[in-house]
């Protein structure tokens, strides 16, 4: 008899991201399984282009209790596997019977993709025998075939939140001189081209900036990526899903928990600050945790290229 499984994937995008090598793991255990996914309205368009995803269904935290009591009730009694990677009352109210634990304690050293990973030691305990994919319409891949890229070196080094957000001046000083000697491929949201103003239209620069769904930056990833060059974010995720080789610039965030967990990565911080005098700082001091030195950033990229193609 195949099973039902349900995944509780988390709110946000870049969480959802880390969440899919439990995914991987319960198609691995049960390959004849209907895995249904609850996403969020962040999460529901990339999640829908899943190829090991039977069906996906929506929930909206805003909701009234009314709401979301009709919503599990609708999915009470159909699934004999669940994961639940929001530690929700949801298993018990479905009446799973196989099902994630909800007493969960790791230290703060532990990155999160394996706190998820042991969650769900028990109902799917061996490895995970291949990654996921995000399946694009060949509307869509032949639209990104035609720009006729070359293997590059991707930067996604804005953010929606400053504290996490390479500055600009940092981030010319590194981009001028790989411009020169590699193809380079640059991603991020519609609002984030004022970030990078004339960096955009430097020779040797391919803007994606706003172009992009983030199925289409997997398909980019997947076949052109030499390198991901990012901050903290859900494409730094989304290319240790990949297994990219990164370079990685932190600031207030933790690496260990957040950070790139592909084979290959470098995370730089600010050497000469703390982590543990970040909670001491006002703002504006905060925003020096992200100016790390652009030669650097330049090395460990050339070092990186170096290790991974060696």
């Amino acid at each position: 008899m195949s099973e039902d499984i349900l995944i509780n994937f988390p709110t946000n995008l870049g969480d959802a991201i880390i969440g899919l090598p439990v995914l991987d793991r319960l198609k691995t255990n049960y390959p004849q399984a209907r895995i249904t996914a609850i996403v969020s309205s962040k999460t529901k368009d990339f999640l829908l282009k899943n190829n090991c995803l039977d069906e996906v269904v929506v929930f909206d935290k805003t909701w009234s209790f009314k709401q979301k009591l009709n919503f599990a009730l609708s999915l009470r009694g159909k699934y004999t596997v669940m994961a639940d990677l929001k530690n929700t009352l949801l298993p018990f109210v479905l009446g799973v019977k196989r099902k994630t634990s909800s007493l969960r304690y790791w230290p703060k050293t532990q990155h999160i993709k394996d706190e998820y990973l042991e969650l769900i030691d028990k109902i799917a305990p061996r490895p995970a025998e291949s990654a996921s994919q995000f399946l694009l319409s060949e509307e869509q891949s032949e639209k990104y075939r035609s720009l006729n890229l070359k293997p590059s070196i991707f930067v996604a080094c804005a953010s929606k939140e400053r504290l996490k957000q390479y500055p600009y001046e940092y981030l010319r000083r590194v981009i001028e001189p790989l411009s020169k000697k590699y193809c380079l491929a640059i991603l991020g949201l519609t609002e984030e081209r004022v970030f990078y103003k004339d960096i955009l239209s430097l020779s040797g620069v391919v803007d994606l900036v706003g172009k992009t769904q983030m199925d289409e930056v997997y398909f980019l990833l997947k076949n052109y990526a030499r390198l991901l060059l990012c901050v903290d974010s859900s494409i730094m995720h989304l290319g240790s899903y990949l297994q990219l080789p990164i370079v990685a610039l932190f600031g207030p965030s933790n690496p260990k928990r957040y950070g790139p967990w592909s084979e290959n990565f470098s995370v730089l911080t600010r050497k000469d600050i703390l982590q543990a005098d970040l909670k001491e700082k006002d703002y504006q001091a905060r925003l020096e945790y992200m100016k790390i030195d652009p030669g650097e950033v330049l090395q460990a990229t050339e070092a990186m290229l170096v290790k991974s193609y060696e």
